[in-house]
């Protein structure tokens, strides 16, 4: 059995992402037509010689990556609905101007949860060091995830206020080690992704049905496919 979320009562990258990962690929090409727009961008191009188009290039890639990753939590978080949980995947955030929710579900206790997806290189330990996300230890030039995180707190934020509940968010990392199998960090929980389901269902609370169907009712409506 897994472990409580520590930090608050268990109320539970920039890519335009649908239905669990389906539009990203179509977004990140789009941004490398762009950068091939005319003859002679395409001409640099193909030289190698254009900044901008190795920019959307690399853009791409990680957009690819994170669609990956959502599609991959979508498929772990499926079995939940049998057992009466609403998950919506890619939905829009009111007051948002470009960021989108990857994951949201509501519990059959009626929590609301936040589920980031991050696939992140295998190579490197997720871990937090001073209230700061970090992938990679000293001396393999750690990348700062703290974008990451301001990002899911801002996203958390706008869906609570929009749902007119508390909501709380988890980072689910694929492929890349999580130190200590998971940790909070900014009273975000980071969790492996074969520990999300699990994590959910212990910060599940009693059977709420009635408030449960009202709340994934309302979810649908004030979150709208991205």
């Amino acid at each position: 059995m897994g472990t409580p979320l520590p930090g608050r009562p268990p109320y539970r990258s920039e890519c335009r992402v649908s239905a669990a990962g389906g539009s990203v690929s179509r977004w990140g090409e789009e941004q490398r037509q762009a950068a091939r727009r005319g003859v002679w961008r395409r001409f640099l191009a193909a030289l190698g010689l254009s900044p901008a188009a190795r920019r959307a290039d690399a853009h791409a890639a990680a957009c690819n990556a994170g669609a990956e990753g959502e599609r991959r939590t979508a498929a772990l978080l499926q079995p939940l609905e049998a057992v009466g949980w609403k998950v919506l995947h890619d939905r829009a955030i009111p007051g948002a101007r470009s960021a989108n929710a990857d994951h949201v579900l509501v519990s059959p206790g009626a929590r609301v949860f936040l589920v980031d997806s991050k696939l992140w290189s295998s190579r490197y330990l997720v871990h937090a060091a001073g209230g700061t996300l970090w992938h990679g230890e000293a001396g393999h030039k750690p990348a700062n995830r703290s974008r990451d995180l301001r990002s899911v707190l801002y996203e958390t934020d706008l869906i609570a206020r929009a749902l007119g509940v508390p909501v709380q968010p988890v980072i689910a990392v694929h492929n890349a080690p999580v130190a200590g199998s998971g940790f909070t960090v900014r009273e975000v929980p980071v969790v492996p992704t074969d520990r999300l389901v699990e994590v959910l269902r212990v910060n599940d609370g009693p059977p709420a049905r009635r408030e449960a169907a009202a709340l994934a009712r309302r979810a649908t409506v004030v979150l709208p496919s991205y």
